[in-house]
């Protein structure tokens, strides 16, 4: 008889560790998957981040391409060089 209270105290104690075993490792895979997803989703906004930077570098090489940067910076925007000196011409106005 005390053989056998024995065995089911061990048999008790075995369980409840395979039990929380089980649990923990469930719980791990578990959170193992989500994280899986949260990655797949962020890699996925990154990778449309990348293709519209990629139609801005596009359009900003079109732009480059067509026009001649400096002089619109010279003409439109009125910018000019380091140590440039620039004459207006007073009886032209």
């Amino acid at each position: 008889m005390n053989l056998r209270k024995k065995f089911s105290g061990q048999f008790l104690v075995i369980s409840i560790f395979f039990i929380f075993m089980g649990f923990s490792l469930i719980g791990g895979f578990i959170f193992q998957i989500t994280k899986v997803k949260d990655y797949r989703l962020e890699i996925a906004n990154i990778n449309k981040e990348i293709d519209e930077t990629k139609l801005e570098i596009k359009k900003l090489k079109k732009v480059e391409s067509t026009h001649d940067l400096e002089t619109d910076a010279r003409n439109r925007l009125n910018m000019v060089k380091p140590d440039e000196i620039i004459y207006f011409d007073i009886q032209r106005r």
